[in-house]
């Protein structure tokens, strides 16, 4: 009797995940079915462009559109998530450009990512300074040999994953026009409106910032004064920029920080040996 009390409960227990599996398979369904397939989209919207002009889409012109969709949902389908803290951000789309860090890496094993500037010469590999007082790769190159210039560098005092509030770059700035010297071109305000962002490759991602001003500070070490960690700290130091009556300064209010932000500032001398160009901007898109 016991035996056979257990064996209908265990029957009855199969039919209810039965049916629960189905009614979940059937909402899946029906909501599947709510949501227009991405490449007959694709389709239909060029075909109700070409009625609108009165014009006709050929088979070949349709299998074109296809074929780049459907290219399209592999790449995005392929995309790795990557481990690190900007993993929790979705993707805006596939990395823009491939640098092969490992061959940089060999070189020099403090090399641990790379920076562009679009509108400029600005596309180097980071190395990281584990001295803040003296950072070898600030005086030496790739190889190791004494150089004026050095390399564009981060130190100790950030993390080596952009994770900080806010994270120093440095780079000199020499009479050649590399290293950080073109970023005085952002001083000028017709070249700031065209170009708004930098970017930070690393191995599994692209990071994309939104630069938020450009101007003319103190060499004081800015961790000297201000922890970007306290939240009104924080606030305090970009309401500063914001609030500044300096005619040469360029902002763009847009993209002012936010708690919580990741924050650049890339740093280079100027005339003025008491002085830096500070270029500030926001992390706004991550790819991979």
């Amino acid at each position: 009797m016991k035996k056979a009390f257990i064996t209908a409960m265990i029957i009855s227990a199969t039919v209810i995940t039965a049916l629960v599996i189905v009614i979940v398979y059937l909402l899946k369904k029906g909501q599947f079915l709510e949501q227009e397939d991405p490449v007959r989209q694709s389709v239909n919207i060029v075909s109700e462009s070409a009625a609108d002009k009165d014009e006709t889409i050929t088979d070949s012109e349709i299998s074109d559109i296809v074929s780049m969709d459907i290219d399209k949902i592999i790449e995005e389908s392929n995309a790795v998530r990557p481990e690190e803290w900007y993993g929790m951000y979705e993707s805006s789309g596939p990395v823009e450009k491939k640098i092969d860090l490992a061959s940089y890496k060999s070189e020099c094993p403090d090399v641990y990512a790379w920076i562009e500037v679009p509108g400029t010469d600005i596309d180097y590999p980071i190395a990281y300074c584990d001295d803040a007082t003296e950072p070898f790769w600030f005086s030496h190159d790739i190889h190791g040999n004494p150089d004026d210039k050095g390399m564009i560098i981060t130190d100790s005092l950030n993390g080596k994953d952009f994770s900080d509030p806010m994270t120093l770059i440095y780079g000199k700035n020499p009479d050649d026009d590399t290293m950080f010297a073109q970023l005085h071109a952002l001083r000028d305000a017709e070249f700031f409106e065209e170009h708004d962002h930098v970017n930070i490759y690393m191995d599994d991602a692209q990071l994309e910032y939104r630069i938020y001003a450009c101007y003319i500070g103190s060499a004081d070490h800015i961790f000297a004064s201000t922890d970007f960690r306290d939240p009104v700290a924080f606030g305090e130091f970009f309401d500063s920029i914001g609030d500044a009556r300096d005619l040469s300064m360029r902002l763009r209010p847009e993209a002012k920080p936010s708690l919580d932000d990741h924050v650049l500032a890339l740093i280079t001398h100027c005339d003025d040996e008491e002085k830096r160009l500070f270029v500030v901007a926001v992390l706004s898109e991550v790819r991979y």
